[in-house]
């Protein structure tokens, strides 16, 4: 049997078998919105090729795979100055300064923890990539014979236990009430899936029924919906950095200095292969 991709049962019982043994260059891979189940399995060569294509959107950085142990220390080590420097202008808790940074405060000197507890404030792994395949964007008649590379796919970045994971918690944590400050409208921006906005448009629609109702309209309503190709790619660093400072300046009560040291704790380096990857600045 010859092949480059394939589509199966995420619990098929030959699976294992199919991929360890006689196709030991196969990857297995989860497809986007698979609520079937689904899986993708697919060759290295071709899983390289729309890596390669995808990782275009990022920034390679000029960095070797020798140095990036000392590049991605640094990093760690900038970020977490910077959270010190937060707190040391009153602007982060103590009880936020030691699950973020491994260290403590005591008569105005920090220091980091040591003993067992050391190890879990020392990780040099940057996030990895990988695709999501959109399969369910394709008929059935379409699956079958397409070929892998004109499937879209959605580029994720896997970074939960990293050498600034704690710093990328501690933004989510600041700027998710932020974000849904910022958001507020009629109907409401801030969206935490499709279903949720769904249900917001609802609310929304619901009350201008209502309204128009009571003035002796008829209501009409359309729908529209806007799919953006590869969002957050899409989004450059300094646009990104903008829409934050302008979201930190009116909606949230930290000081000019804070909210600078807030945007500057740039945090998520990608790897793939030998080479590391970030966002790009510019648009």
């Amino acid at each position: 049997m010859l092949w480059h991709w394939y589509v199966c049962d995420a619990d098929s019982s030959g699976l294992e078998i199919l991929l360890f043994k006689p196709y030991a260059n196969c990857l297995l891979l989860r497809r986007d919105n698979c609520q079937d189940r689904k899986i993708v399995i697919l060759n290295y060569d071709d899983y390289n090729t729309i890596m390669t294509r995808e990782l275009q959107q990022f920034e390679k950085l000029d960095v070797s795979v020798d140095g990036s142990d000392t590049y991605l220390e640094k990093v760690g080590k900038d970020c977490n100055e910077l959270v010190v420097k937060l707190h040391a202008i009153w602007e982060l808790k103590d009880e936020l300064l030691l699950p973020i940074t491994g260290m403590k405060c005591k008569n105005n000197a920090y220091r980091k923890v040591n003993g067992t507890s050391a190890k879990y404030f020392r990780c040099n792994t940057p996030a990895y990539a990988y695709p999501l395949f959109k399969t369910h964007k394709l008929t059935p008649d379409n699956l079958l014979n397409v070929d892998i590379k004109e499937i879209p796919v959605r580029l994720l970045q896997s970074a939960g236990s990293i050498s600034t994971s704690r710093i990328t918690a501690f933004l989510e944590l600041i700027l998710k009430p932020i974000s849904a400050e910022f958001c507020k409208n009629c109907p409401n921006e801030f969206s935490e899936d499709s279903r949720q906005y769904i249900g917001d448009l609802l609310i929304w629609k619901e009350r201008l029924t209502k309204k128009l109702e009571t003035a002796k309209q008829k209501p009409v309503f359309y729908i529209v919906a806007a799919d953006v190709k590869a969002l957050y790619p899409s989004l450059y660093r300094d646009t990104v950095t903008k829409a934050l400072e302008c979201a930190l300046e009116k909606h949230s009560d930290y000081s000019a200095e804070a909210r600078k040291i807030v945007v500057e704790l740039n945090n998520v380096f990608t790897q793939y292969g030998d080479q590391l990857y970030t966002q790009k600045m510019e648009s």
